[in-house]
């Protein structure tokens, strides 16, 4: 661990086994034509139970889960006579990279081949929302209550779809959500394609963290030229700050993959595209006492980092498979599109 640095942001401006096809869109005339007909619902299905539950038809299938990627949960150290406040220390700062992937209609499997019909998939990075399997004593909270670190959490992404009545893949459509409070809320007039990469920073307020930021910026493909200093300059940035929100546990950094379900279908995940690699990198986790974790530092053997996988039976069973990949500067976490039933 390296000394941690504070992150400032400034403001600018879950399926039944049923389920076999994807839904097709009534098309938006009056948006443009790269534009996605309707937006994902950046919340779990609404069936009975949820993504974590075993809603399955058939007896003896294994637990739904729509979330696949990877998290590391924190937990404060104990109390010394030298850090008499460690314990109450909490996540402060998430960072991470990604390039954005292509999606495109899947070859096998229940939701395959339906031409006219709507896929996507969602990747995202932030604070908590990642398991309920790692509940926790808020070390700032008196009477010590446990807090679900999927109550509410701060998060940003990027909405992938491909829809057969406009030819396939769509723009990309970035947002940010500080979830359990409000609907995520997409950046006026940023741009992204296939094939450019993201940065994303999400920091909280001090301790309270009932307050925090999100920082967006599209540095465009990896190969496109540096400045006259040798810096990347981002061509799109979206920014955004919030205060007074319900507070955070803090206590999961999470890079995520999700199958979320459409704005129109809320109780059904929506069908998930093929989509190329994603690959999370310059993966970084900050904590308000001091405490920097390196993406090498996060995905190391033995260092905490849990992985997830999409299962769906609806949709014939495994969609994802999830690991690390790289050392150094270059560890990354890597989750590919699969079925496996």
């Amino acid at each position: 661990m390296k000394p941690s640095i504070l992150l400032t942001i400034t403001a600018t401006a879950a399926s039944t086994s049923a389920f076999i096809v994807p839904f097709k869109f009534r098309r938006d005339t009056v948006a443009p034509a790269d534009t996605p007909n309707r937006r994902l619902l950046h919340s779990p299905p609404t069936y009975a139970g949820n993504a974590r539950a075993n809603v399955a038809a058939l007896a003896g299938s294994k637990p739904q889960y729509l979330r696949a990627g990877a998290y590391l949960p924190y937990h404060p150290p104990a109390a010394t006579p030298e850090h008499p406040n460690a314990n109450q220390d909490m996540i402060q700062s998430v960072t991470g990279t990604v390039i954005i992937p292509t999606i495109d209609m899947p070859e096998t499997g229940p939701t395959a081949g339906n031409i006219v019909g709507e896929y996507s998939a969602s990747i995202w990075i932030g604070i908590d929302g990642a398991s309920a399997t790692d509940n926790f004593i808020n070390p700032n909270s008196t009477g010590k209550p446990t807090c679900n670190p999927l109550g509410y959490s701060l998060r940003a992404g990027v909405d992938l779809f491909w829809d057969g009545t406009l030819g396939g893949q769509q723009t990309p459509y970035v947002w940010t959500q500080w979830f359990g409070a409000e609907h995520a809320r997409g950046f006026l007039g940023f741009k992204a394609s296939p094939g450019d990469e993201l940065k994303f920073t999400i920091s909280t307020g001090p301790h309270g963290n009932s307050a925090g930021g999100v920082l967006v910026e599209n540095f465009g493909p990896p190969q496109s030229p540096k400045g006259p200093d040798g810096i990347r300059l981002p061509i799109s940035t979206g920014s955004l700050i919030w205060k007074d929100m319900p507070g955070l546990c803090s206590a999961q950094a999470s890079w995520i993959v999700e199958d979320f379900p459409l704005q129109e279908r809320p109780e059904l995940p929506s069908a998930l595209g093929n989509f190329t690699d994603v690959r999370f990198e310059k993966m970084g986790m900050a904590t308000w006492l001091g405490g920097n974790f390196t993406e090498e530092e996060i995905t190391g053997e033995g260092k905490g980092l849990k992985m997830l996988e999409i299962y769906d039976q609806g949709q014939g069973g495994t969609l994802t498979k999830c690991k690390t990949d790289g050392k150094g500067d270059k560890a990354a976490v890597v989750c590919s599109r699969v079925l496996e039933a």
